[in-house]
C-alpha cells in the first residue's frame, strides 16, 4: 500500500472512530437520561396512587376495593400510563385494556409482601417493552408501567444518526485526507524520481525539486545538500587521482630509466651503479611517501571521529615529542590555555605535517620554534624562507617550489593542513619570518 493511501486510511478510520465513540457516548447518555425520567414519572405517578388510596399501608383497605373491580383504560389521568393488578393468587384481577403484561416470579414473591416498590422492563404480549414500578399493597400488587415505544424511536433514530454521521464524517477524512497526502506525497515523489535518476546516472548535480518549510521541503534542502557535497566530494577525490597520477609519473619514469640502464649495462663501472641504486632508492622513497600521503588524505576525509574540546597546547606537545624522538631535533613549545572543538587525529596529523614542513627545510641547529596562542598553532623555523611568488600557493595539493622539488616529499603535507583547517572552519596562513626562515601555521576557532 502506498503512502498516499495509508495516509488517507488512516485520517478515515481515526475520524470514524472519533465520531463513532462521539455518537455512543451521545447514544448511552441519551438513554440513561430518558430512562432516568421515565423513572422519576413512574415514581411520582405511583407515589401519587398511594397517597390518594391511603398510602398503601392498610389503613384504608376499602380504598383498594373499586381498583379490584375495574382499572379505566387510562389511568391516574396520563394516557401514557398503563396499570396491572396482581392479586395474592398471583391471578391478573384487572389491566389497563389492550395491554397484557406478563406476570414473573419476582412479582409474584411481592404479592402480599412488604417489599419495596421496584422498577424493571417487560415486554408485552404484543411485542411493546415497557417500564414498570411494582409495588405491593393491601390487596395484590399493583404495578404502573409507561410505554417505551416513543423512546425506543428517539433512540433509533439518534443510533441511525451517529452511524450516518460517522459514515459521513469518515468519508470527508477520507478525501481530505487523499488531498494532504496528494500534496505531501507529490513533493515525496518528485524527491525519489530524483533520487533514481542519481542512482541511475550517477550525476550528482541535480537540484531536489522539493520546495516548502515543512519536513518535506527540509528534507529536499537536505537532498540538495548532500547531493552538492557528494559532487564536491567527486570533483576532490578526481583531482587527487589526476594530481597524484601525475605526481607519480616523475619517480615511475625515473624508476624505469634507471632499470634499463641498469640491464643494458651490466658491466658498468661501480660508481655509475652506486650512483643509479641511489637513484632508484630516491625513487622509491618519494613512491613510498606520496602513496602514504595520497592515503592518509583519503582516511582523513572519511574519518568518523568527532569533535570534542581539546587543549592546543596538549596536542602540539604530544606531537612535538614524537618528532624529537624521531629526528632528535630540539623543539621549543610555548603555550598558553586555548581549547578548541576539534577531532583530535585530524588536529594531530596537521601539527605533525607543518613539524616535517619545518624540519625538513631547517637544516641548522636552531630549535624549531610552536607557539600556541589564542587558537593560532606556529610553527616557525630558520630555513631558507618561502619564494614570494610561491607564498599563495603553498597549500596548494602537490604544490612544490623549484628550491623544493630536488627535496624529499610529496607535496601534500601542507594541503592537508589547509583541509583539517578548513574541516574545523579555521584558516591557514605562511609567511617569512624577520631574519630568516618561514612561519606557517593555522587558526582554529577558540571556545577557551
Amino acid at each position: 500500500m502506498s503512502l498516499r493511501w495509508k495516509l488517507t486510511l488512516a485520517l478515515a478510520v481515526i475520524a470514524a472512530l472519533g465520531t463513532g465513540v462521539v455518537g455512543l457516548l451521545s447514544y448511552q447518555s441519551t438513554q440513561s437520561r430518558l430512562m432516568t425520567e421515565i423513572d422519576r414519572s413512574l415514581v411520582n405517578a405511583t407515589n401519587g396512587f398511594l397517597d390518594r388510596r391511603g398510602g398503601g399501608r392498610g389503613d384504608r383497605p376499602g380504598s383498594f376495593d373499586n381498583l379490584r373491580l375495574s382499572i379505566p383504560e387510562r389511568p391516574l389521568g396520563i394516557e401514557q400510563f398503563v396499570v396491572q393488578l396482581v392479586e395474592p393468587s398471583g391471578d391478573v384481577v384487572a389491566a389497563t385494556e389492550g395491554v397484557d403484561l406478563p406476570v414473573t416470579e419476582d412479582v409474584i414473591a411481592l404479592v402480599g409482601g412488604d417489599g419495596a416498590p421496584w422498577l424493571s422492563t417487560e415486554r408485552a404480549d404484543d411485542g411493546s417493552e415497557y417500564r414498570l414500578r411494582s409495588f405491593a399493597t393491601p390487596i395484590g400488587v399493583v404495578r404502573v408501567g409507561r410505554d417505551l415505544a416513543e423512546t425506543q424511536n428517539v433512540l433509533d433514530d439518534l443510533r441511525t444518526r451517529a452511524v450516518l454521521l460517522s459514515t459521513l464524517v469518515a468519508m470527508v477524512a477520507a478525501v481530505v485526507g487523499w488531498l494532504i497526502a496528494l500534496r505531501v506525497t507529490s513533493r515525496l515523489r518528485r524527491l525519489s524520481i530524483a533520487a533514481e535518476n542519481v542512482a541511475a546516472t550517477g550525476r550528482l548535480t541535480l537540484d531536489a525539486p522539493v520546495t516548502g518549510r515543512d519536513e518535506a521541503g527540509r528534507l529536499g534542502r537536505s537532498f540538495s545538500e548532500m547531493l552538492a557535497a557528494l559532487s564536491r566530494s567527486k570533483e576532490q577525490q578526481q583531482r587527487l587521482v589526476e594530481d597524484a597520477g601525475h605526481e607519480l609519473r616523475t619517480p615511475l619514469t625515473s624508476l624505469r630509466t634507471n632499470l634499463d640502464v641498469l640491464k643494458r649495462h651490466p658491466a658498468m663501472d661501480d660508481a655509475m651503479r652506486t650512483q643509479i641504486l641511489a637513484d632508484i632508492d630516491r625513487d622509491t622513497a618519494e613512491l613510498s611517501s606520496l602513496v602514504e600521503e595520497v592515503v592518509a588524505v583519503a582516511a582523513d576525509r572519511h574519518t568518523t571521529e568527532l569533535p570534542e574540546p581539546v587543549r592546543l597546547a596538549d596536542a602540539v606537545e604530544r606531537v612535538a615529542d614524537k618528532a624529537r624522538r624521531r629526528t632528535t631535533r630540539d623543539i621549543v613549545v610555548t603555550s598558553d590555555d586555548s581549547i578548541a572543538m576539534v577531532r583530535p587525529a585530524l588536529l594531530e596529523r596537521a601539527i605533525s605535517n607543518l613539524l616535517d614542513n619545518a624540519l625538513k627545510f631547517d637544516v641548522s641547529d636552531v630549535p624549531v620554534e610552536v607557539t600556541v596562542h589564542r587558537g593560532t598553532i606556529t610553527v616557525a623555523d630558520r630555513g631558507p624562507g618561502i619564494p614570494v611568488a610561491d607564498l599563495a600557493h603553498v597549500f596548494d595539493r602537490f604544490h612544490r617550489s623549484v628550491e623544493a622539488r630536488t627535496m624529499p616529499g610529496s607535496g601534500l603535507g601542507l594541503s592537508i593542513v589547509a583541509e583539517v583547517a578548513a574541516t574545523h572552519d579555521g584558516t591557514v596562513f605562511a609567511r617569512n619570518r624577520t631574519g630568516g626562515g618561514a612561519e606557517v601555521g593555522l587558526t582554529l576557532p577558540n571556545v577557551g
